[in-house]
């Protein structure tokens, strides 16, 4: 019971507290409550402007009470903030200009209900996207709190408002940690002595308990998430390999024509997916090229969890770094997916490295309970 006295707040622009797609957040916070924590999620980037965005956050966002906090959970509490505006990147740089300068008072909106707790909580954890524009208030009305950058992805890469990307590196000071998941992403941050590499965890226990394949018959391929997903792969691969079936897993995650050997699952629980990921023959992280995506072979979640259920696993070669079970093929060029695919067939199971993969608890212990965190 480590953390009995600690409450915690994650400030997220993506994720809320319970929703089906699971990610490390909420592991994280699954880890903190068992060991005796309370755990307040404050979810950003919903405003009226939500009904004009069509990623399922605003259709969420309208089965829960608004602009107040709701238990759900024992010592799980979440604020889903409704905003007057949320910052969005407007693509062009004359409509960025003139709507920065009211982004940048973001953070003055915060309800009242929220600010009044800041000073209870013994860390905060600011996640990547809109988040680091709340940063200088949650500060100044929780100065005792450890701020905790979490560096899920860089800013860049996910496209946010230019102006958050300038407030992040002004604001870095007023971090005691910055959370990064790839050492790729160090070299992003000029205050080295507060930045941490600290990978991603799995539920080992759940990967172990799941003792029933869910396929029938052999030859199957999983593709779990839909972040920057490239359908044009999954399609060069089942037109290449149609005795194999193509899983893919994502509310994104469509493929660019419908084909007997691609099955769609959408976004399903996280329980769901686990027999799928161990009983797979290989993994795909079909990754569109991006800008700064090379992160992605640390940080990425599911290719941890491939690797732990000894997967070999196919992915872009910005995305390969470290890995040796991955077989990299260059993006948009079909003759490289292929060959990537065939050398994936080939591999040694047995021969995948798994020694390295934390735990939930490892990661929780490294960003809360190491010397100098608590």
């Amino acid at each position: 019971m480590k953390s009995v006295s600690k409450r915690v707040l994650v400030v997220s622009g993506h994720h809320f507290a319970d929703a089906p797609r699971r990610v490390d957040l909420h592991f994280m916070s699954d880890q903190l409550r068992e060991e005796g924590a309370a755990v307040d999620f404050l979810i950003c980037r919903l405003s009226p402007l939500s009904r004009f965005v069509h990623d399922g956050r605003y259709e969420h966002a309208l089965t829960r009470p608004i602009n107040e906090w709701f238990r759900l959970d024992e010592r799980l509490q979440e604020f889903v903030w409704f905003a007057p505006f949320h910052p969005m990147n407007l693509r062009y740089g004359w409509l960025n200009a003139v709507v920065a300068p009211i982004y940048r008072h973001y953070g003055h909106f915060l309800p009242k209900a929220v600010t009044e707790r800041l000073s209870e909580y013994s860390h905060i954890v600011i996640e990547s996207g809109p988040s680091p524009l709340l940063t200088r208030y949650l500060r100044r009305h929780a100065p005792k709190a450890k701020l905790i950058y979490h560096a899920a992805d860089r800013l860049e890469t996910i496209r946010v408002h230019p102006c958050i990307i300038k407030e992040l590196n002004a604001t870095l000071p007023l971090y005691d940690q910055i959370r990064i998941m790839a050492e790729a992403m160090r070299a992003d941050f000029a205050a080295q002595d507060r930045v941490v590499f600290v990978p991603h965890g799995i539920s080992k226990g759940l990967f172990d308990a799941a003792a029933t394949s869910p396929y029938e018959g052999p030859r199957h391929a999983i593709s779990v998430g839909d972040m920057m997903f490239d359908a044009g792969m999954i399609e060069t691969l089942a037109a290449a390999n149609p005795d194999w079936t193509f899983h893919l897993f994502g509310k994104k995650a469509l493929p660019a024509q419908p084909r007997a050997n691609i099955v769609v699952h959408g976004e399903v629980s996280f329980g769901t997916i686990v027999p799928f990921i161990k009983f797979a023959d290989i993994g795909i992280a079909p990754y569109r090229a991006g800008a700064g995506a090379d992160y992605l072979s640390q940080s990425s979640l599911k290719m941890i969890q491939y690797s732990y259920c000894h997967l070999p696993i196919v992915a872009p070669r910005f995305a390969a770094a470290g890995r040796d079970n991955v077989c990299a093929y260059e993006p948009d060029d079909q003759n490289s997916i292929r060959a990537a695919f065939e050398r994936a067939k080939g591999m040694d199971h047995f021969t995948i490295d798994t020694s390295d993969i934390l735990t939930w608890e490892d990661v929780v212990d490294r960003l809360f309970h190491a010397p100098g965190t608590a």
